[in-house]
């Protein structure tokens, strides 16, 4: 997705990493689906006055060093649950959504 956005502002934290802000100017409603779809999604964020030339896109995928793989999955999980309207407890949510997968993984192994 490409939109023209101002920086309006950043904060450190604890781990190092920086929350950053934007503002942009009056969108289209299909711009605003794509943001809801990207919503809590993991990629490159580029910025800079000026346009960008085929140097400065980076070539590879975007990697999140810091979230394991259960976390990732926690992490897309809550998503879905705020998609499905938030209902009841996440953390219900959460275990039952687990024993689903853990079941179903269970039922593909060979009986030993």
């Amino acid at each position: 997705m490409k939109i023209p956005a101002y920086l309006t502002g950043y904060s450190s934290r604890s781990d190092n990493s920086v929350g950053i802000r934007f503002a942009t100017q009056e969108v289209m409603p299909e711009e605003v689906s794509e943001l809801q779809k990207l919503n809590g999604a993991f990629g490159w964020l580029l910025f800079q006055e000026n346009s960008f030339t085929d140097k400065d896109l980076p070539k590879e995928q975007a990697e999140d060093k810091n979230k394991t793989p259960s976390k990732r999955l926690r992490s897309v999980l809550y998503i879905f649950w705020q998609q499905q309207g938030s209902k009841g407890d996440f953390e219900v949510f959460y275990r039952d959504r687990m024993e689903k997968l853990i079941e179903m993984i269970k039922g593909k192994l060979d009986n030993i």
